[in-house]
Formats: structure tokens, C-alpha cells, sequence
């Protein structure tokens, strides 16, 4: 499969689970009480850091490394084993000692029972990363897509059953067999018990996979840092504003930028010789992700008020603010996440650990000197971080590629040209229009939104002929 029908079934499989998403907080939250998805989200806080080392970045290996031999595949199959059950004992083992810090008793019980899972998915990292390696995305999507399926709708049985917090942790239990049963059942290739731990090539892993864990562990406490900082600091209310907002930003880059990077990344690294290809192909693929993120953060931006409004409530306001800041950093987020497929595909997940220190230093300063000024300044200083960290990020991309900014403004220029003039005819409605000092909320979003998303997608068109062309084909005749 090629680049256009990877992303189409990871599109897929990432659609449905954001949907399953929405089903757990439409449905579930009807059924289970504050405060059981409180000690839901409580166990997470340790569940989700101990993911960070579950397969050291030996996943990513597998699909990096051209040359790869069965001893490698079987070598990295029994150390995420090993590590599975390591992280499995060492979460029993502190459960106590979270359980008091957190003044919850029953989060022993729960933390024990969602241990269960690491060992399941450690089972099966490797035979995922070899159908991710081979561009099997249909049969991924299939195996996610049931999996999520059938764990939500037992979640949902347990939940009318009165099961409470222990709904959501059989829908993770659950969620992670289905998947192991399936990849075992999808992959063709099976461990073997001779030589369990290969030191060599474990030893030689430690290069690529190590700079990546220390990358992820670096990313964690940066995407982290802003809430440490503003919980201290300033008040609850003041981090629930900002939380908010953060969600918002945050949930279509992410999105966007995962399918995008997990698509690329087996293409990447099979071509990672051919810069000319990577070069072309990492331009078109934030063509696409910039097509609709710049219209759609910077719409954001320009309509965050009646959006707050509508969807949140008044009470919401400063969240509003607080978006006029987060919005348009999301866009420069969604370009420098993509960056990292490029240098794991290369295999210099070193410069991505060094970059990672660089961002680090420069976020945590912006948030330690922008406390100090109240929360719109601490959101405005975390984009001028973001800003400025574009420009190591993206210089180091083109580098490794051959390629340069220039080049990569000159694909998206007519974009930027197109969200300008977007934001300018959004704004004069609003300013010079007096219908829309009176209109409720729900009126302003859609009528402007329609009339400024409109006028977008014109000119896009109407002077990026091939991007027309390339959405029609994205969709057709894709096996």
C-alpha cells in the first residue's frame, strides 16, 4: 500500500476511536458518577506515564530499520515481554503508596487489575509494528475498530449494571486482549524460545530506541509543565480555564498529526535513503495537514467567543480569551509534530532528543515567565515559545531531507494568503456588521464560519488546482 491508502485507513481507525471517545463522555458519564471517573483518572496519571517505557521505542525500530533480521524481531519481541511484566509488578508494587498519596484506598484494587493490560500489549507490540512496517493499515484498522467496538459496548452492559469505575477498567482490559488476539491472529510471524535475550542486538537497539524514550519522557513533562506550573501558581479555576482551552487546541492537531506521522512513518523509512521522494512527500503531507488546520485554528481564533459560548457556556469566558493564543499555536504544533516521523525514519533520534531539550527549555521559561503576567500573557508567551522553536525544529528537517524553507513556504503560500483574507473578512462582519452585536451565539458561529470557510475553500481552488485534484484521488480507487 502507498502513502494515500495508509492514511486513509488510519483516518479511519482514528475516527472511530474518536467517536468512541465521544460515546464514553455522552454516554458513560451518564452512568457513572464525578466521582468514579475521578479514580479513573487518577489511575491513569500512572497508567499513561508507565506507557511512556513500555516498549523503550523498539516499536518504531522494527519499522525504522531496513535490514531486519528475525533474531532483531525476536530479540525486541521478548524484551517488551520482560518489560510488560516489569511494569506490571512495579504498578502492584506502588499501588499503596499512590493510593495514600492520593487519600484513595480503592486504587490499589484498581491499579492492580489495569497492570493486567501491559503484559497483553506487550505481547503484541512487535507484530503490530511488523503490519505497520508492511503498510497493512486495512487489517490495523479492523483489528482497532472491533477492538474499541467491543470494549465500549461491554464498558457500556457493566456501566448499566452498576459496575462504576470498574466499567472503564474492563473497557481498557478488554480493549487490550481483543487487540493482542487479533494481531497474533493477523501476523504470520511467531517468537521462538532460542536465545530469549540477544544482548547484541538489544545493544544495538539501545541507540535508536533509547534517544526515543528519552525524547517521549522530555515531550511528557513539557506537554505537562504548563499545568504543574499554572496549578501552583495561579488558581484552580484560572487551570480549568486553561485546560479547556488547551483540549480544544490540542484535539484536531493531535488527531491530524497522528494520522499523518503514523502513515508516513513505514514510507518514510522505506524510502529513507531517497531524499528526493521524503522531501516531496513530507511537503504534499503538510500541504494536506495545513489545508485544513490553517482555516480551522485561526477560525477559531477570530470566533473563540460565540464557540466558548455556544458549546460551553458563559461561564466559560476566559477560556475564550485564553484560545485567541492557543489556537493559532496549534498550527505551528501541527507542522513540528510531523517532524519526528523524519528523523526516526533516518534514524537520528538523536537530533530528535536534542530538539526535544531545546523546545523543553524554551516552553518551561515561557511558562515561568509568563505566570507572572496573568494567564493570557502565560498563553501568549507559550506561543511565542512555539514560535521561536519552529525555526530550529523545521531547519533541521529540511537538512536531513535536502530541502529548504523557502521551498516549504512557497507550497503553502497561497494558503496563508487564503487564511489572511479569511481572518480580515471574518473580522469586518463581525466589526461592521450590526446584526451580529445582537445574534445569539449559535447564529454568529455558522453564519460566519459559512461565509469565511467559503470564501477559504474558493481560493484554495481556484489557485491550487492540483490540491483539488489530490482530495478527489485521496478516497478513489485505493485498494
Amino acid at each position: 500500500m502507498g502513502l494515500l491508502s495508509n492514511t486513509k485507513w488510519v483516518a479511519l481507525s482514528q475516527g472511530f476511536k474518536v467517536a468512541v471517545q465521544l460515546l464514553n463522555i455522552v454516554v458513560l458519564a451518564r452512568l457513572i458518577p464525578p466521582g468514579e471517573y475521578g479514580l479513573m483518572a487518577m489511575a491513569l496519571v500512572v497508567t499513561n506515564f508507565a506507557i511512556l517505557v513500555r516498549d523503550l521505542g523498539t516499536a518504531a525500530a522494527i519499522i525504522q530499520r531496513q535490514d531486519l533480521e528475525e533474531k532483531t524481531i525476536n530479540a525486541i519481541f521478548w524484551l517488551n515481554v520482560a518489560m510488560g511484566l516489569v511494569i506490571a509488578v512495579t504498578v502492584i508494587a506502588s499501588s499503596p503508596v499512590i493510593s495514600y498519596l492520593f487519600h484513595e484506598s480503592r486504587l490499589i484494587f484498581i491499579l492492580c487489575l489495569l497492570s493486567i493490560s501491559f503484559p497483553l500489549a506487550s505481547t503484541s507490540s512487535a507484530h503490530l509494528a511488523l503490519l505497520e512496517k508492511r503498510s497493512r493499515f486495512r487489517e490495523i484498522a479492523f483489528i482497532e475498530i472491533s477492538s474499541s467496538a467491543t470494549a465500549v459496548t461491554i464498558a457500556i452492559v457493566l456501566a448499566y449494571m452498576n459496575w462504576g469505575v470498574y466499567s472503564l477498567v474492563m473497557q481498557s482490559i478488554i480493549m487490550a486482549l481483543m487487540s493482542t488476539i487479533q494481531l497474533w491472529l493477523k501476523s504470520d510471524w511467531r517468537p521462538t524460545t532460542k536465545k530469549i535475550f540477544d544482548w547484541h542486538e538489544i545493544k544495538n537497539l539501545l541507540g535508536f530506541s533509547g534517544n526515543l524514550t528519552l525524547f517521549n519522557f522530555i515531550n511528557y513533562f513539557s506537554r505537562n509543565a504548563d499545568s504543574m506550573i499554572i496549578g501552583h501558581y495561579l488558581s484552580s479555576a484560572v487551570l480549568g480555564a486553561y485546560s479547556l482551552a488547551y483540549r480544544i487546541m490540542l484535539f484536531p492537531v493531535q488527531n491530524m498529526t497522528f494520522v499523518a506521522s503514523r502513515a508516513l512513518f513505514p514510507i518514510f523509512s522505506e524510502h529513507q535513503k531517497d531524499n528526493e521522494k521524503l522531501r516531496e512527500s513530507y511537503y504534499s503531507t503538510l500541504q494536506f495537514i495545513l489545508l485544513i488546520v490553517l482555516p480551522l485554528m485561526t477560525g477559531l481564533a477570530v470566533l473563540s467567543e460565540p464557540f466558548v459560548n455556544l458549546v460551553f457556556g458563559e461561564k466559560w469566558h476566559l477560556t475564550a480569551s485564553i484560545l485567541t493564543w492557543l489556537a493559532p499555536t496549534g498550527i505551528i504544533q501541527a507542522v513540528l509534530s510531523t517532524s519526528g516521523t523524519v528523523f526516526m525514519a533516518k534514524g537520528r533520534t538523536d537530533v530528535l532528543m536534542k530538539l526535544g531539550i531545546v523546545g523543553m527549555i524554551l516552553q518551561v521559561s515561557a511558562f515561568v515567565l509568563g505566570v507572572n503576567f496573568g494567564i493570557l500573557n502565560f498563553a501568549k508567551f507559550y506561543f511565542i515559545a512555539n514560535l521561536i522553536n519552529f525555526v530550529p525544529v523545521m531547519w533541521s528537517v529540511m537538512r536531513m531531507i535536502d530541502g529548504k524553507l523557502f521551498e516549504f513556504f512557497k507550497r503553502i503560500y497561497n494558503l496563508i494568503i487564503a487564511t489572511l483574507l479569511m481572518v480580515a473578512f471574518m473580522k469586518l462582519i463581525l466589526l461592521n456588521v450590526p446584526y451580529f452585536y445582537v445574534v445569539n451565539s449559535f447564529v454568529k458561529l455558522v453564519v460566519i464560519s459559512l461565509l469565511g470557510g467559503g470564501g477559504y475553500l474558493f481560493y484554495v481552488f481556484v489557485t491550487e488546482r492540483e490540491i483539488s485534484i489530490s482530495l478527489k484521488s485521496l478516497f478513489k480507487n485505493i485498494p
